[in-house]
């Protein structure tokens, strides 16, 4: 795997929507397996109650993120949670000339090493919070500046919309598609992508992809698709991306949302932290579920092919795996005793906010 891309701290909200996986996950399992990224897609699994989440990442700055965030879930009043990630800029309750970010930080009970990595960094975080200090989602954030501020787009008719009807009637009214087309023509060319946000690792480029349009011309029209099929103003990443932040709470991803922060607190899930490689780790114990993220696209042809046939043998009947990928899906996956789940692929891509990724969905017999 690509360990240069994987090596910082890439991820501090998420790229990816979590619903997808808290749907399909039952209630009550025994384990479950997640790659980490964030925390934001795996710990509102436990809302589910597994006995055990393992958490994986080549990255240990993600899995001390992991930590902080259930740390924060855990521990904190639901506001203070909002307020302490970022998602809101202060407590509705709390002190007129503003509130301290830092005081509630020193609440939580954090490993030392995951203690001295946040206080060394303690500048970064205390002003504005955490979801947005990711390179991801530095990279949007200047994007959507750009698309504002130098390129004059205003989407915030769009986005005000409270019906998909007006919405769709907005969006072909206002859009500034020559602009949004000529400038993403750039913006998410195949080089622009692999030089600053893969850091020469994007699995899109051209000798790799297996999608058949251009990176521009995939976003372009998936994101399109969206405008007429969701309610952009419950979408959290399509907020941060064109308006720079989340504007309205209804598009809050599920991790804040206060049924999962209150789930996620009686939960009895135990939760391990694996600092690795995924293909170590999982053959280890009998998963009952498995979300993989989009790491797929960064293993080897061979590796991608055979994943299903990496688990331990002792995996359960009606165990499930959740691969997404995007640009370069696997190819020839080996599916002996496993059933490919065509119809939740599709429910899965239509669900899903951000409309980038396919989704291999895998059910075992």
């Amino acid at each position: 795997m690509a360990k240069e891309y994987f090596s910082d701290l890439n991820y501090t909200l998420s790229n990816e929507d979590t619903r997808i996986e808290y749907d399909l996950l039952p209630n009550a399992v025994e384990r479950v397996f997640s790659i980490a990224g964030s925390g934001a897609r795996c710990l509102p699994l436990m809302a589910k109650n597994p006995k055990y989440l393992d958490v994986i990442d080549m990255s240990v700055s993600q899995l001390y993120l992991c930590e902080l965030r259930l740390q924060a879930m855990k521990t904190l009043t639901y506001e203070e949670y909002l307020f302490f990630m970022g998602y809101r800029g202060a407590l509705q309750a709390g002190s007129d000339k503003g509130d301290d970010r830092e005081a509630l930080y020193k609440k939580l009970t954090l490993s030392e090493d995951a203690k001295k990595y946040w206080n060394e960094r303690v500048s970064g975080w205390k002003p504005r919070g955490f979801i947005l200090l990711g390179r991801w989602e530095s990279h949007f954030q200047k994007l959507g500046y750009l698309f504002r501020e130098v390129l004059q787009c205003d989407f915030s008719k769009v986005f005000a919309a409270q019906s998909l009807e007006e919405q769709i009637e907005l969006y072909e009214k206002h859009w500034p598609k020559i602009r949004w087309n000529s400038f993403i023509k750039v913006a998410a060319s195949e080089y622009v992508f692999n030089k600053f946000l893969y850091k020469g690792h994007f699995s899109g480029k051209s000798e790799h992809r297996t999608e058949q349009r251009a990176p521009s011309q995939f976003i372009m029209e998936e994101f399109d698709r969206i405008f007429r099929t969701q309610l952009v103003r419950k979408n959290y990443f399509m907020q941060i991306l064109f308006l720079g932040r989340i504007a309205y709470e209804e598009g809050l991803p599920l991790e804040a949302h206060f049924e999962t922060v209150e789930a996620v607190k009686k939960s009895s899930t135990q939760v391990r932290y694996l600092h690795g490689n995924l293909l170590e780790e999982l053959p280890k114990h009998a998963y009952d579920f498995i979300s993989l993220s989009d790491t797929i696209s960064y293993l080897s042809e061979l590796d991608a092919n055979q994943i299903l046939q990496k688990l331990s043998p002792e995996t359960r009947s009606q165990s499930q795996m959740v691969i997404r990928s995007f640009m370069r899906a696997p190819t020839a996956i080996d599916t002996k005793n496993w059933e490919p789940l065509s119809d939740r692929n599709l429910w899965a891509q239509s669900k899903d906010g951000t409309g980038v990724y396919q989704f291999h969905i895998f059910r075992k017999k």
